[in-house]
Formats: structure tokens, C-alpha cells, sequence
């Protein structure tokens, strides 16, 4: 009886394992999806506003939800508040407070901790110029995920499931 009921709790576990590496799949997508939105409203508050920076990170924190609009307010805030630091150092010490525990690979927190450093001391035409080249990086990297994610994450399902029974058969 515990024996089987062993069996059982191992079987689900694998299975909750894959289905779970697939859930985080699709919630990187959904965080990349996100970012890229981010970069586009801060062009358009850039482009069409003619803003300072704390304008550009207000406008577009009313367009956000979640995360993100708090990484935005936080970011304003430390502007306006003007301790003499440089805003890549803002910037990037923001986007650790907020969105560090979002699953972004090193590589990807990486660029969004660099775009505080491109954004901080340049001219509005070479932030602009950036910002568009950080959302053809991220559109390439969203198509590259998206070729593959059905066939991933019905993968790492089979997977999970794979592993359980295995565990359970070496159990049993």
C-alpha cells in the first residue's frame, strides 16, 4: 500500500516537473513580450513627448501593470530625487529591486541592466537609436523562442513524465 502510493507521488512529480519547466517557458515569453513593450513606449514617450527621462519613465509607467509599471515609478522616483548618481547605476539598481526574480536568462538581464547605461548621457536622437537597436535584438530573440516553444514544452512534458516513470519503475 505505501509502496504504490510511493509510486504514485513519484510519478506525479516528474510529471509536475516537466509541466512546470514548460509553464516557465512560456512565462519568459510572456516577460520578453513585456520588455519589448517597455522599450516601446519609452521610444514613444522619448520621440513624440520630447521628455526628459523621469517624464519618459512617468508616461510610460501609466501604460504598464505589475512589475514593470513599479520598475518604472521606482526609476522616476530615484531620478527626481537627484543623489548625483549616474543613471545607468538608477537604472540598473531598479531593474534588480523589481524585475530580478522574473526569468530572465543572465544574458537577457544583461541587457536591460546595459540600456540604463545607453540611456543616462546620450542625446534624445542616440537614445532613440538604442532603444530600436534593443527591440530588434529582443524581436529576433522572441521570433528564435517562438519557432521552437510548442515543440519545447511538449517536449519537457513528455520528459517530466518520462523521468517518473522511470523512478518509478527503478523503485519498484
Amino acid at each position: 500500500m505505501l509502496k504504490t502510493i510511493g509510486i504514485c507521488m513519484i510519478l506525479l512529480s516528474g510529471a509536475g516537473l516537466g509541466f512546470n519547466k514548460s509553464r516557465e517557458l512560456g512565462n519568459r515569453k510572456k516577460h520578453l513580450e513585456m520588455l519589448m513593450r517597455m522599450i516601446i513606449l519609452l521610444k514613444g514617450e522619448i520621440r513624440y513627448g520630447n521628455t526628459s527621462l523621469y517624464d519618459a519613465f512617468t508616461g510610460a509607467a501609466g501604460k504598464l501593470e505589475g512589475k514593470y509599471r513599479e520598475f518604472f515609478l521606482n526609476t522616476a522616483e530615484e531620478i527626481k530625487k537627484k543623489k548625483g548618481k549616474p543613471f545607468g547605476e538608477i537604472f540598473r539598481s531598479c531593474a534588480r529591486e523589481s524585475l530580478d526574480d522574473q526569468n530572465f536568462t543572465r544574458e537577457e538581464k544583461e541587457k536591460i541592466f546595459s540600456l540604463g547605461e545607453r540611456l543616462g548621457y546620450l542625446g534624445m536622437d542616440m537614445q532613440l537609436r538604442q532603444l530600436q537597436l534593443l527591440e530588434e535584438d529582443l524581436e529576433n530573440e522572441i521570433q528564435e523562442l517562438n519557432k521552437d516553444l510548442k515543440e519545447k514544452k511538449k517536449l519537457y512534458q513528455s520528459l517530466g513524465i518520462l523521468l517518473g516513470i522511470l523512478l518509478a519503475v527503478l523503485v519498484a
